[in-house]
């Protein structure tokens, strides 16, 4: 019953059951890479929301209802990798390689709750979410080459909306919103939007 409920949901569908499951308390066994969030650390200048689940509950609660099912799923799992990457270094909380090591894990995630076949979009979200930041794009800048192969990507679109709810459940100093603004608008402008 719970495989074809979840192959057939939007986001709202999706929002109901992870709140079901956190009502009856079948969360954790579910989702256990999104529990082990709990409690991990993140830079307080950055993500004044708290640790990893609080960040990543805030996400998706951003997620539009009728968001596409992989943007929900991969708002949801695009942090599982900050459980095994995070450290205290230099003074501050880093997760490297978080994003790499997440998507490493939801193809098993995405069989275990019975949606095999979303697993490799998921993957590509949670794995890229962090794109952004690698830019460095300044005021007027125009995309690369290789920065446009990456937009052409089709599931770019999607992409852009994981980032969003990234930032939506961000608060502090993150500009994560903002890059995603800037990229937009670049891509408008230039006609590729």
């Amino acid at each position: 019953m719970v495989k074809e409920i979840i192959r057939t949901m939007r986001a709202l569908d999706a929002k109901l059951t992870i709140e079901r499951w956190l009502a009856d308390g079948s969360f954790s066994a579910r989702l256990p890479e999104v529990e082990l969030l709990r409690g991990v650390p993140q830079p307080e200048d950055y993500h004044a929301e708290g640790d990893a689940f609080v960040h990543t509950m805030l996400c998706v609660a951003s997620v539009p209802e009728d968001a596409d099912p992989r943007v929900f799923w991969g708002v949801l799992l695009h942090d599982i990798g900050k459980a095994e990457t995070t450290e205290f270094i230099k003074g501050r909380w880093r997760s490297w390689g978080h994003a790499d090591k997440g998507a490493v894990m939801v193809p098993a995630v995405m069989e275990r709750l019975g949606l095999p076949e979303l697993g490799a979009d998921v993957a590509w979200l949670v794995k890229h979410h962090t794109f952004h930041f690698s830019w460095n794009l300044e005021p007027g800048a125009r995309l690369t080459r290789n920065q446009h192969r990456f937009v052409e990507h089709p599931l770019f679109p999607l992409l852009l909306q994981v980032c969003r709810a990234d930032a939506a459940g961000s608060y502090g100093g993150s500009d994560k919103g903002m890059k995603i603004d800037q990229i937009v608008a670049i891509l408008e402008d230039e006609g590729a939007l």
